[in-house]
Order: structure tokens, then sequence, then C-alpha cells
């Protein structure tokens, strides 16, 4: 019974199966009948400008610049003020003093170190002979209110000058 009642419901699926292409040709012969759209022509291409590379002449990149003798370097052996270049750097001489907050004081020992605070947020603690900002600043002395620090910024004429700056206690959050 179930074998007969499902090629019941099979029949008509399997005469909807026909050999009829009429339709198809019809489509078919309409389109070929219909006119395609003209396509422009590709450009002549440029003609080509050989360009010979010659960089003999130059500095090779993987060998190091050579200091040449400018005024800068002149300057420098002058008898002037001149940063310790060879010192290696704290990780507060990367900020700038404005971006930089001292948020407190720590003492043990009768020796006070101040905290200061870089606008990333980290803490760090500092104390006299440090040196924090862009410019060489080495902290001079540390009391509760603020840090005084000595810069050493140039001239302008291959020189540096010592510049007195602080930076106070900053409680706001």
């Amino acid at each position: 019974m179930k074998r007969l009642l499902s090629l019941l419901l099979l029949a008509p699926l399997l005469t909807a199966c026909n050999d009829d292409m009429t339709e198809v040709q019809q489509f078919v012969a309409a389109v070929k009948q219909t006119e395609g759209i003209a396509i422009e022509p590709m450009p002549e291409p440029l003609p080509f400008k050989h360009f010979e590379y010659s960089a003999s002449f130059l500095r090779s990149p993987f060998v190091g610049p050579q200091q040449e003798l400018t005024l800068d370097i002149i300057s420098q052996s002058r008898d002037c003020l001149q940063p310790d270049i060879n010192r290696n750097k704290s990780l507060l001489e990367a900020y700038a003093l404005d971006s930089l907050s001292m948020r407190g004081s720590i003492g043990f020992d009768g020796e006070l170190w101040a905290l200061i605070q870089t606008n990333d947020g980290d803490v760090y603690k500092v104390g006299t002979g440090h040196y924090i900002g862009l410019f060489h600043g080495q902290i001079t002395q540390v009391s509760e209110q603020q840090i005084e620090i000595i810069e050493i910024v140039p001239d302008g004429s291959g020189c540096w000058v010592e510049r007195n700056n602080s930076l106070a206690l900053n409680v706001e959050e």
C-alpha cells in the first residue's frame, strides 16, 4: 500500500520532465537577434622609456653615515656646555615635563623621593640626581611640594645653556 501511494505521488513529478526545449530555443534566438554593445578598443600603450639607475655616487644604505664637517660639529669641539650623550637615558627622559606630574613624595632615613606619574598612567620614584624630561633635566632638589630641575637646552649656536625648571605637586585626579 505504501509503495502504491509513493508511486502515485511521484507520477506528477515525473510527467513534468519532458524534452520540450522550445522556450529555451526561443530565448536563445531572441538574444542572438539583439545588437550587442560596442566596446571601445584599448588605448595604445605609451612607449617605454628606459631609465638607468646608477647610485654609485650615493652612500650605500648598508654602511653607516660618516660625520661631515658642519658648523654643529665645529661648535661641539668648542669649550662650552655640552650634555653627556654617552649616558644611558632613564625612562622619564622620553617624556616632556608638561606630560609629567608629581603625585606625592615618600621618605626614608632622611632621604625624600618624589612620585612622578606619566600621561600613560605609570608612576615612577625619583630622587636627587635622577634625570627627567626631554632636555637632559637633572633633579637637584626634592621637597614635599615640588622638585627642582636643571635642564640643559640648546642655544642655537651649538652650545647648551642651563635652565631652571620645577615640577609642582599635583593632587587632582
